[in-house]
């Protein structure tokens, strides 16, 4: 894939212009990006392959990336293509699974049971309702722009996010409520108590892979795909 970025090579070795930078910006979005991915996908192997291409692919174009108004946006917008287009070759073959991820480091009991709660809810939930419920609820994106990335309408979102937002208030007792019908259209920050639940979940998993990302359980990307 090319999409205008500059690369040369020497010998078959590329040269990234900013590797340097590059380095910095990995160290300080993979735990995040990881984060999401295991959020979206269910499954951390899965996640941690998607995040993994994503920041090759953003190492082989990093001058363009660099300059783009949100690497971060640019990232995570690759990781959920990789994720989505994975999806369709073993979503037929899903089945929920248990998540092993590492706990947060500053988390208590009670903290950490309720994100694990929540982990296990979305794990139960059909790949394409756990990725619209992550990406509207969490993520602050609309209708149209999921759609958009899904290849989906705008009905389909709509049904798949009610779907889930149910079965979520079923598993962790919560109201299925959006703050307004109309609001549901409009990207931004959820206040609701499924929302807020994904979030917490969210920050609690980031933790936890932030310390194992700190301890060097992952390696900075090289171009061929290695850690």
């Amino acid at each position: 894939m090319s999409d205008g970025g500059e690369e040369t090579t020497n010998g078959g070795e590329f040269e990234f212009e900013g590797l340097e930078d590059f380095g910095d910006f990995y160290a300080r979005t993979y735990p995040w990006l990881a984060a999401r991915a295991v959020m979206l996908s269910g499954n951390r192997q899965n996640a941690e392959d998607a995040v993994q291409e994503a920041f090759i692919e953003a190492m082989r174009r990093w001058p363009t990336v660099r300059a783009c108004a949100s690497p971060e946006g640019w990232v995570v917008t690759t990781m959920r293509r990789k994720l989505s287009r994975d999806g369709r070759r073993w979503w037929f073959r899903w089945k929920p699974v248990e998540l092993t991820v590492p706990a947060a480091t500053t988390a208590t009991v009670e903290e950490t049971a309720e994100a694990m709660a929540v982990l296990r809810a979305l794990g139960m939930l059909p790949p394409r309702q756990r990725q619209v419920v992550v990406m509207h609820s969490l993520e602050g994106m609309s209708y149209a722009e999921i759609g958009a990335e899904l290849g989906i309408s705008a009905g389909a979102v709509g049904s798949n996010l009610h779907k889930a937002r149910a079965r979520l208030s079923l598993l962790l007792d919560a109201s299925p409520e959006l703050d307004r019908p109309g609001d549901s259209l409009v990207p931004g920050v959820r206040t609701d108590p499924l929302s807020t639940a994904l979030r917490g979940a969210a920050e609690w998993l980031l933790d936890g892979l932030r310390a194992a990302h700190d301890r060097g359980d992952h390696g900075a990307p090289d171009d061929r795909g290695r850690r």
